[in-house]
């Protein structure tokens, strides 16, 4: 029954990515150039009707209570980018073999060694020896959307 239950999570995994999305977007749009004619509200409004399958609810604002809109500075996607990043590293480094000491050794030279001190792109560069596409980006969120459901059909079953 725990088992199950800790299964059942995975079935929100895409709308919860979407989520994710959406709220990205909103930040990205109150960042950037938009008109100032319109209000956060108006702003919000049509953001959410065009990337999230729940509509607007009228009279609401609730992005003035969502802090990460503010102290992220149009930098919310970076949930969306950890994920991305730590789904490559583990598929490509130590899927096959978790305690492969010759990749963990690589995880703590090219990544957490440098603290906060190094490109992160550079770090992940150096991890995955290669140089990953917005596509590599993409396919790695999806790619777990996918195992996740998979996972949890069979596990239903």
């Amino acid at each position: 029954m725990v088992s199950r239950l800790c299964e059942s999570k995975k079935v929100c995994a895409a709308a919860d990515m979407q989520l994710q999305v959406f709220y990205a977007t909103l930040d990205q749009i109150y960042h950037g150039k938009h008109p100032l004619r319109n209000s956060t509200t108006d702003i919000l409004k049509e953001t959410q009707e065009k990337f999230y399958g729940l509509p607007y609810v009228p009279n609401t604002a609730w992005q003035l209570r969502f802090s990460h809109l503010v102290g992220y500075g149009a930098k919310y996607y970076s949930y969306l980018m950890s994920r991305a990043v730590a789904s490559m590293v583990w598929k490509e480094c130590f899927l096959q073999d978790p305690f492969n000491r010759a990749a963990g050794e690589r995880y703590r030279r090219e990544m957490l060694a440098h603290g906060g001190g190094r490109d992160p792109m550079l770090m992940v560069e150096g991890m995955l020896q290669k140089r990953p596409s917005v596509d590599d980006f993409v396919s790695a969120l999806v790619s777990d959307l996918d195992l996740d459901f998979e996972t949890f059909l069979m596990d239903s079953e």
